[in-house]
């Protein structure tokens, strides 16, 4: 527990240091630069590196999580957490900040009143390294890609602003051991003899399937497995903006954060770790198949224990922007330390129509010829 505390308990001095973070030069306040990737004055051009240590990011065990969570509130870095009306993401903000719009859904519908909570604080930190200007450039490649899209779309999105903001995830580890069972489906042809529509004796190949059961067992370590940890963003807009460089992960710095928004986390670790469990058995059962092997499979069961799982809390650049296209709104999402992009566009059921019958008249013209041949 005293380990814990050290370890997490917010460095007073750093804070400190934070809220003075003043330009030794022309005395305005320095913010994080990702063009620059330093600590940066935007008046006079001073910068200064930030310490890129990770010696504080480490595994912690997933039973000691909820006394991590009584060590550490936004209070202490003077910051509130206000929460959205409209998608449920919880925001850190300065205090002295009133009015807040959401950027996960664009609500402002925002708690103007700040409630106080117990958290486990980020152990790590990605700064951002993909400025601004390049992620409103990888948006109008990407907004151009896609042959199921209304033409349109090029000329006529509206890009809203694009905000930069520090995401919430988890990590875990875990052992794992594994058994299996199935049965392997391998296919071979035999020649059959049938009788055509015009009595002609003919003779054609017949697919069947020759069943193998297996069974077998292994062991496997998963490492880092990552969950978002915040109920504001699309699942299916975040997780293909992966992978992030987690390599490349440093110490949790405030200082990284000044200039900056940040989400705390809104899936807390008990709840991140059930979804990491389901992704977990998923990458076990595609193991389990690919032991089991054939060109078909059936009756596959997988039975797995875990144990000493672990996490850490890290948070991870995102630019985020929602954009409009005939009134109706679409999100996207650039990775702050790859630019890899990914987001919502509307389809053009025209184009999608017309390759329907496309491939219609395309299946009739076979069906026809096979018929003449016939």
């Amino acid at each position: 527990m005293d380990e814990h505390k050290h370890e997490f308990a917010p460095d007073e001095k750093l804070i400190e240091k934070v809220l003075k973070l003043s330009c030794p030069g022309c005395g305005s306040h320095l913010t994080y630069s990702a063009e620059k990737q330093m600590i940066a004055c935007d008046h006079c051009g001073f910068s200064k590196d930030f310490d890129k240590a990770n010696d504080m990011v480490s595994e912690n065990s997933l039973a000691d999580a909820q006394q991590m969570m009584a060590q550490y509130t936004p209070a202490s870095i003077s910051k509130k957490v206000v929460e959205c009306g409209g998608c449920g993401s919880q925001l850190m903000i300065g205090e002295e900040e009133v009015a807040v719009r959401c950027n996960f859904c664009g609500s402002e519908k925002v708690n103007e009143t700040a409630f106080d909570k117990n958290l486990i604080q980020p152990q790590g930190i990605i700064p951002f390294k993909i400025p601004k200007k390049e992620s409103k450039d990888k948006f109008q490649v990407w907004i151009k890609k896609g042959w199921f899209h209304p033409n349109k779309l090029k000329k006529l999105a509206a890009l809203g602003d694009v905000h930069g903001i520090y995401v919430p995830f988890w990590t875990y580890d875990a052992h794992t051991h594994s058994q299996w069972s199935g049965q392997a489906g391998y296919y071979y042809y035999e020649t059959e003899s049938y009788t055509d529509s015009e009595g002609n004796r003919k003779t054609r190949q017949v697919r069947k399937t020759r069943w193998v059961s297996r069974s077998g067992s292994f062991s496997h370590f998963f490492d880092d497995v990552l969950v978002v940890a915040s109920k504001g963003l699309p699942h299916n807009i975040i997780t293909k903006i992966y992978p992030f460089r987690l390599e490349d992960v440093v110490n949790y710095d405030p200082q990284v954060l000044v200039g900056w928004e940040s989400e705390i986390y809104s899936v807390d670790v008990n709840d991140g770790y059930r979804i990491a469990d389901g992704i977990m058995d998923g990458r076990l059962r595609d193991m389990a198949s690919r032991d089991l092997g054939g060109d078909t499979q059936r009756h596959l069961s997988v039975n797995s224990s875990k144990w000493d799982q672990t996490f850490k809390h890290i948070i991870l650049p995102v630019w985020l922007c929602a954009y409009q296209y005939n009134g109706k709104t679409y999100q996207f999402a650039v990775n702050g330390q790859t630019g890899k992009i990914n987001g919502e566009k509307p389809l053009s059921w025209v184009k999608i129509t017309l390759l329907i019958l496309v491939i219609v008249a395309i299946v009739a013209t076979i069906v026809i010829l096979n018929n003449q041949n016939s």
